[in-house]
């Protein structure tokens, strides 16, 4: 540990020191979810963070800086609710309760049949298989979506492959664009949504991730879904091996969210764990090697990506530097309760991130919660009552 964080150190408190850290976060967060749900991100043309915008200006600030306007509009968002339902821990009383109503109504407006979008209601952009993914598994998992409806959403997921008779390309193996048999695409190419073009072919690797947890998740589509597993751990694998990830994904510029993703496979599939495990955990500890505890000091690394460090971590059952990267997280919260926006995601055609205080807060909020401290872990990490 470098002296700047023992100076800052409670002295024999580290556990009350990040507990008091955890419960700000959670009346920041109890606050920040309004009758709309959560809040929407900001965007930046900075990965950095640096100046921001709403998604009410960007239509402009894309047709100014770039000379293209999208096609769409990029006001409000309801991925942030998705992320939160999937990582908050069940609600302990009544406000918290009526706190996930609103993020699943918010959820809900972004629904189009079986699939999910990014944006809420119809603006031309079309639903996406990483939405589609999050949105239904954390549904799912919260019990708010039922076996059957959870059966139809992976058979719409299993729909959106690339077409077996596709060649996997080797020339460019850093091209989204060069598709690999029976993996996902980002968008469905059945031309069923109306009102919405076609975005392309391209391969995500955190997006193909999200689509696979939740394609794991029904035991009744197992066998309809061989193909798709078997291909995506697959090309999981060599993403991973190949130390793509650290140049980020089309869509996450960050390589912890792409190691993240992972670990929630690993975590919960016993089939995901035995392909993905243990270069997972090599993968972990060389990105552990340059990303120090000096890096969030002097800002190469930001507090999003520190979290999610610390639930990769945990789904790795690794304790190792564990209490120093809450206690990084805990020294770098703003006196509000939040940290500052971080670009989690962005646009895949344009230097474009999304990032908001809020979303940062989501993680470092779970991020917190320790096993050695189940104080912190319970209801002190679900949100109280306002």
């Amino acid at each position: 540990m470098t002296e700047s964080v023992r100076e800052k150190e409670p002295s024999g408190q580290i556990p009350e020191f990040v507990q008091l850290a955890a419960e700000r976060a959670a009346r920041y967060l109890s606050l920040s979810v309004g009758d709309g749900g959560a809040p929407s991100a900001e965007l930046t043309l900075d990965p950095g963070f640096g100046t921001s915008f709403s998604g009410n200006d960007a239509r402009a600030v894309l047709r100014e800086r770039f000379g293209i306007d999208p096609g769409f509009e990029l006001s409000g968002e309801a991925f942030s609710a998705m992320v939160t339902l999937m990582l908050q821990p069940p609600p302990e009383d009544r406000a918290g309760r009526r706190r996930v109503a609103r993020l699943v109504s918010q959820i809900e407006t972004a629904r189009w049949k079986n699939r999910y979008r990014f944006f809420p209601h119809a603006n031309g952009f079309p639903a996406d298989t990483d939405c589609t993914g999050m949105a239904a598994g954390a549904l799912y998992g919260r019990g708010l979506l039922s076996a059957a409806s959870l059966d139809a959403c992976v058979r719409d997921l299993l729909q959106a492959t690339a077409p077996t008779t596709a060649l996997p390309g080797q020339a460019r193996p850093s091209d989204d664009t060069i598709l690999v048999p029976a993996v996902p695409l980002v968008y469905w190419e059945d031309d069923t949504e109306p009102g919405t073009g076609r975005r392309g072919r391209k391969h995500d690797a955190v997006a193909c991730a999200n689509a696979l947890h939740t394609v794991q998740l029904s035991n009744s589509v197992a066998a309809q879904a061989a193909e798709f597993t078997g291909a995506s751990h697959r090309y999981l694998a060599d993403h991973l091996a190949s130390g793509r990830y650290l140049d980020g994904t089309r869509y996450y510029p960050s390589p912890d969210a792409f190691l993240y993703a992972l670990s929630r496979l690993c975590a919960r599939f016993p089939t995901s764990a035995r392909v993905l495990s243990n270069p997972l955990h090599q993968a972990f500890s060389e990105r552990e090697a340059t990303a120090s505890a000096e890096a969030l000091a002097s800002r190469t690394s930001s507090a999003l990506d520190i979290a999610l460090r610390t639930l990769t971590a945990d789904n790795l059952s690794r304790t190792d530097g564990q209490a120093e990267r809450r206690l990084l997280l805990a020294q770098a919260q703003r006196g509000d309760g939040s940290w500052p926006a971080c670009s989690y995601y962005r646009m895949g055609r344009f230097p474009v991130y999304f990032g908001s205080s809020y979303l940062t807060t989501v993680f470092a909020l779970q991020a917190l919660r320790t096993r050695e401290h189940p104080v912190v872990g319970r209801a002190r990490a679900a949100f109280p009552p306002r």
